[in-house]
Order: structure tokens, then sequence, then C-alpha cells
């Protein structure tokens, strides 16, 4: 099974917009079935939509490493 988070923090880390890292998940989403089948697990098991789970990821991710500036910071 794959790791959808792994991937997508991957896509992210590699792209420098997270529009294209969308686009290129969408892509091998379309290339890959088992991929596809592994994603729609994953944002059953995460309460995600599956149209809108990656950006639903992308915006908890950006929340999370937002919050830990902010501590940091403080």
């Amino acid at each position: 099974m794959n790791d959808i988070s792994d991937i997508l923090r991957s896509l992210l880390d590699r792209y420098s917009m997270a529009s294209d890292a969308e686009a290129e998940f969408a892509s091998m989403l379309e290339q890959d079935a088992t991929l596809k089948s592994d994603y729609d697990v994953w944002c059953e098991a995460n309460g995600y939509d599956v149209k809108t789970g990656y950006q639903d990821y992308v915006d908890e991710l950006m929340d999370s490493r937002d919050s830990i500036w902010i501590n940091l910071n403080e």
C-alpha cells in the first residue's frame, strides 16, 4: 500500500508551488489504479472527500507548520 501522506509531502518538497504538486499527483492517480485506490482509502481514513483530499491535506500541513513557527517565536 502506498503511503499517500509521504507521497504528498515529497511532491510538495519537490515543487515550489502546491498547484504544480497537485497537478503531478493528479497525473500519477490517472496513471496508476493502485495509487488511486490507495488514495481513496486514505481519504476515507482521514475524513477527506476524494475531490478535495489533496487540498485539505495541504491546508492542514501548512497550518501545522505555521503553528510550529508561531510557538518557536513566542
